[in-house]
């Protein structure tokens, strides 16, 4: 009896384990294509230096076609302005460009996001995975690129 009952929960578990990965990988998908997410990064790796763990949050934020970035920026800076005290990738504007490209064979989602502000131009490609898990690389006309890791999120309301 012992044995039968462990094989039944055995059964519930992994149908529930299954159930709960098809929920997260249409979830991604539809924030993904809908564009409504958030990529929260969890480490930043600069162009010349090694991969920085994050405590504070950060993210990149995805909302119809306006994005907004919060993020930290380790690097080369080519361009600042005069006494600006402002560090980082700090924006909120419309998208210039939004693509989605989905690769059957990695089950996985490449993004690329072109923003412009007064000040820069941004190029944003984020690899994202039917998990959630995400990398992201922003270039810029004024920095050197970055790389970020993390995972992607539903917007809060």
């Amino acid at each position: 009896m012992k044995q039968f009952t462990l094989f039944m929960l055995m059964i519930m578990l992994s149908l529930s384990m299954g159930y709960a990965q098809d929920t997260t990988e249409s979830a991604i998908q539809e924030m993904i294509e809908g564009k409504q997410f958030k990529f929260t990064a969890r480490s930043v790796t600069p162009l010349s230096g090694s991969t920085i763990n994050l405590t504070s949050t950060y993210d990149l934020v995805v909302d119809s076609s306006l994005v907004e970035a919060w993020l930290p920026f380790y690097g080369r800076a080519y361009q600042s302005d005069y006494g600006s005290t402002e560090g980082g990738i700090k924006f909120k504007e419309e998208a210039k460009l939004y693509e989605v490209k989905y690769n059957e064979k990695k089950k996985s989602y490449a993004l690329r996001i072109e923003v412009d502000t007064a000040k820069d131009s941004y190029k944003i490609y984020i690899s994202a995975g039917e998990s959630g898990y995400a990398s992201m690389s922003i270039s810029s006309n004024r920095k050197q690129s970055v790389s970020y890791y993390g995972i992607i999120e539903a917007i809060d309301e």
